[in-house]
């Protein structure tokens, strides 16, 4: 029987759901000789599939994987979608350059989008962060899913067409509203914001890719618990793009651009070819590890 080739794209209990040449889902299982190589199939591989019936299948082989994420666990990533609301809740500058820096490490190219880009107060925040971001080269755009801003085929949509990309962000700030938006039939259920405390209930339990304009996108549980604290010191700056051009002009080899004399990034900042904010988080984040190591050794 000639063999089909897909892209697992939700993996539960055993069971491994194939997105196939076919334009259909299969529900299959993997052949018993993964277990015995120590290979276990994850969400993104590409995999060949034996047909069974019209619906299911066994996974029978598994491509060569170009990457792999940990948390969560899913493979053959393009790029990270990291979503952020302008307001309801307040924009984090802090929290979103902890998670590009968590996604610099993972070498995977970023793209950020703004949320509720309709409410009272998101103008005078995207133009800071737009300033900041694009300057810097992410991929910026300012999203209104009641007002269909930035969904259009000329916005959002360019960024997923023929990419596999995974959402990341913490909840509350719209990423189900979007793949709901983008993929109806993936039925993401999505979660309202408390009042108090800012924060939005956790809607997603597992990974799962959609079909979206020619690629693939996924809600991602996990990445909104950002752990850096296992990262040597030295191993921070270069995940701080704008940091990569001026480290190499510092004069001591190793520099934390913390205190060193002859640091040509601090340059940099007082001559505002760094934007300051993104300075002030990269110490906050190093004060971070520091720390971290002081309790491991303590």
């Amino acid at each position: 029987m000639e063999l089909l080739t897909g892209r697992i794209v939700k993996a539960i209990s055993g069971f491994y759901y194939v997105f196939t040449a076919e334009q259909r889902v299969r529900c299959c299982r993997a052949r018993g000789v993964f277990k015995k190589r120590g290979i276990s199939p994850v969400v993104g591989d590409q995999v060949e599939v034996e047909p069974i019936g019209a619906n299911e299948g066994i996974v029978v082989s598994v491509a060569q994987r170009t990457n792999q994420l940990v948390r969560p666990v899913i493979s053959n990533v393009d790029q990270a979608l990291l979503v952020f609301a302008l307001v309801d809740p307040p924009l984090s500058f802090f929290q979103l350059d902890k998670m590009i820096a968590a996604i610099e490490r993972e070498r995977v190219a970023i793209a950020i989008a703004f949320t509720k880009g309709d409410l009272p107060g998101a103008d005078a925040v995207f133009a800071a962060a737009n300033a900041i971001y694009s300057a810097i080269g992410y991929p910026v755009t300012r999203l209104s899913v009641k007002q269909g801003l930035g969904l259009g085929r000329t916005e959002l949509s360019h960024l997923l067409a023929d990419k596999v990309t995974v959402m990341a962000g913490q909840s509350g700030v719209g990423k189900s509203t979007i793949l709901s938006h983008l993929s109806p039939e993936s039925g993401a259920i999505t979660g309202a914001v408390g009042e108090r405390s800012h924060r939005g209930r956790h809607t997603t339990t597992h990974v799962e890719l959609f079909p979206v304009d020619s690629g693939f996108l996924a809600d991602t549980p996990g990445f909104s618990q950002i752990d850096l604290t296992d990262l040597e010191l030295d191993d921070l700056g270069p995940l701080f793009r704008d940091f990569v051009q001026q480290a190499p002009q510092c004069e001591f080899r190793g520099c934390l651009h913390e205190v060193e004399q002859g640091c040509e990034v601090r340059v940099a900042v007082e001559q505002q070819r760094i934007v300051r904010s993104r300075y002030t988080h990269y110490l906050q984040l190093l004060q971070e590890l520091k720390e971290a190591k002081a309790r491991r050794y303590s």
